[in-house]
C-alpha cells in the first residue's frame, strides 16, 4: 500500500495539500497545527549518547518510557565528553539519571543500578515479579550477561581470519544453546514477554542485543536469528516476544529498525578499518549492509503511516529543522561522510522540502483540516494567506535543477534519518516514506521541465 499523501504541492492542484507558509512565518504557522502539549515538568534527566547505539541506555530508556515517567534527555557526545558530565558522573559513561525530588537531586550511573533505583522510586507498573515470584526473572537478568557474550564471540570469530572453521562451530553451538535457554525460559514463563504477560526489567535487559542482532547478525555473520517471511521460526518463543514487543506502545520511541541498525553496520565497519583501509571481508560486510539499507529506503515509500507515527515525525522536524538544514549542508560532516551532502546555498531549499514534508505528515495525522474536514482553521489571517501564495508561487516556478536538489535533499535527509537517535522506528518510517515520495515526484519533474536531460 502506498502512503495516503497528495502526489505534491507543485504537481496538481485536485490533490495538493493546503500550502505552508514561506519564511518567516512557515514554522510557526506548522506549529499551531500540533496538539497542546500538557506534559508535566519532568522530574528525570537521562543522560545518553548521541548517536541513540549505546545498549545500555536503550535499557534505561525503555524502563522511563514503560513506567510513563515524564523525563528530559541530555546528549552526551562519547568521543568529546563535556567536563561537567565527567565531574558529574565518575565512571563518565552512559547512562546517567538526575532525579529531581523535594528540592533534592541525586545523580544515578551504572544501567543496572538505575533500573533498580528507579524501581525503588516508582513501583508502578512492576518491572519485577512479587518477591515469591521474583528468583526466575532475576535468574534471566542474570544470564543475560553470558548470552550477550556468546553473542558476541560467535560474531567475533566469524569476522576473525586467524580463528578456524572448527572454532566457529563450537562458537555458534554455544550461542544457540542459549539461544535455547532463553527460548525454553520464555515458554516456561507463560511469554509473551521474558518473564510473563507484561514488559519487565528482563525485556530491558535483553532488548538491546536481541534488537541488533535480529538485522545485523544476518549481514555480519550470516546468522538469522529471525526468520524469512513464510519460514517457520528456529526460536519460536523469541520470535513470539519480537512480535510482542513490536506492539508495545512503550517500546515506540525506542525502538531502532532495519534501516538505522543496517547503515550502523556500514558505519562501524568505516569507522574502525585499519589506516582508513577496508579489508575484503569489511567491504564485503558493507556492501551487503548497504545494500539492504538501500532496499528499506525503497521500501519505506510503500509504506502506509499511522496517524500517531506521523505526528510524531512532524513534531521531530518542527523542533528540529535547523540542525537538519545544517547537517544536510555541512562542509565537513560529523558521520556518515560517506553520503554526499548539499551546498550551503542549498540550505533554503533544504527548509522548503523540511516544511513541506512537516505538513505532509501533519495531514497524514489528521492535524491540518478542521473538525469539520474542512478548509484550514484560519489563525494567520490574510498575512498568512499570503505567504502561502508566496510559497506555492515558489515551488511552481522551481527549475529543473532546483528540483534535482529538491530530489537529493529528499534522499539524503532519508539516509540520515536514524532510529531511535532522531525519533521511533514507526515515525522515521513514516518520515522516509513522505520524503522518498517527495523525491520521486521531484525527479519526475525535473525531467520532465529539462526535456529528459536530467
Amino acid at each position: 500500500m502506498g502512503i495516503a499523501i497528495p502526489i505534491g504541492l507543485a504537481v496538481t492542484t485536485a490533490l495538493a495539500m493546503p500550502m505552508v507558509p514561506a519564511v518567516p512565518t512557515r514554522w510557526a504557522a506548522l506549529a499551531r497545527r500540533l496538539p497542546a502539549s500538557s506534559a508535566p515538568t519532568p522530574a528525570i534527566t537521562l543522560y545518553r549518547d548521541t548517536n541513540g547505539w549505546c545498549p545500555f541506555c536503550e535499557r534505561v530508556w525503555l524502563q522511563l518510557e514503560t513506567k510513563g515517567l515524564p523525563y528530559e534527555e541530555v546528549l552526551i557526545n562519547l568521543r568529546d565528553k563535556p567536563q561537567w558530565y565527567k565531574d558529574m558522573v565518575p565512571t563518565t559513561l552512559v547512562p546517567a539519571v538526575k532525579i529531581r525530588s523535594g528540592g533534592t537531586e541525586e545523580v544515578v550511573w551504572e544501567s543496572d543500578v538505575i533500573l533498580r533505583r528507579l524501581e525503588e522510586l516508582h513501583p508502578e507498573p512492576a518491572m519485577l515479579p512479587p518477591d515469591g515470584e521474583r528468583a526466575a526473572a532475576e535468574a534471566l537478568i542474570a544470564e543475560a550477561g553470558n548470552l550477550s557474550s556468546a553473542g558476541f564471540r560467535f560474531a567475533a570469530a566469524v569476522r576473525n581470519a586467524s580463528v578456524t572453521q572448527e572454532e566457529v562451530a563450537s562458537l555458534r553451538a554455544a550461542f544457540e544453546d542459549g539461544l535455547d535457554a532463553l527460548d525454553a525460559a520464555i515458554a516456561e514463563g507463560g511469554g509473551p514477554f521474558i518473564c510473563g504477560g507484561s514488559v519487565g526489567l528482563a525485556d530491558a535487559t535483553y532488548l538491546p542485543f536481541l534488537e541488533r542482532w535480529a538485522v545485523q547478525l544476518p549481514l555480519t555473520s550470516g546468522f538469522a536469528l529471525r526468520p524469512e517471511e513464510g519460514e517457520p521460526p528456529r526460536w519460536p518463543q523469541i520470535e513470539g516476544w519480537f512480535v510482542a514487543m513490536a506492539e508495545e506502545p512503550a517500546y515506540a520511541r525506542v525502538r531502532g529498525d532495519t534501516y538505522s541498525w543496517s547503515a550502523a553496520v556500514a558505519a562501524f565497519q568505516r569507522i574502525f578499518a585499519t589506516n582508513g583501509t577496508l579489508s575484503d571481508a569489511q567491504r564485503a560486510v558493507s556492501r551487503r549492509a548497504d545494500g539492504a539499507a538501500a532496499l528499506e529506503l525503497r521500501r519505506s515509500a510503500q509504506a502506509a503511516p499511522s496517524a500517531a507515527a506521523a505526528l510524531a515525525a512532524a513534531e521531530k522536524i518542527i523542533a528540529n529543522w535547523e540542525a537538519v538544514v545544517a547537517d544536510a549542508t555541512a562542509a565537513e560532516p560529523l558521520s556518515q561522510a560517506n553520503l554526499q551532502r548539499l551546498e550551503e546555498e542549498d540550505g533554503a531549499a533544504v527548509e522548503l522540502l523540511l516544511a513541506d514534508c512537516a505538513a505532509r505528515l501533519l495531514q497524514c495525522a489528521g492535524r491540518w483540516e478542521d473538525e469539520a474536514g474542512g478548509e484550514p482553521a484560519a489563525e494567520g489571517g490574510e498575512e498568512e494567506e499570503e505567504e502561502r501564495a508566496l510559497c506555492e508561487a515558489e515551488l511552481l516556478g522551481l527549475e529543473p535543477l532546483e528540483h534535482k536538489v529538491r530530489a537529493d535533499a529528499a534522499r539524503l535527509v532519508s539516509a540520515r534519518l536514524c532510529a531511535p537517535r532522531d525519533m521511533g522506528a514507526d515515525a522515521a518510517e513514516a518520515m522516509r516514506g513522505v520524503l522518498m515520495a517527495m523525491a520521486s515526484e521531484s525527479e519526475g519533474l525535473a525531467w520532465r521541465k529539462s526535456g529528459g536531460l536530467l
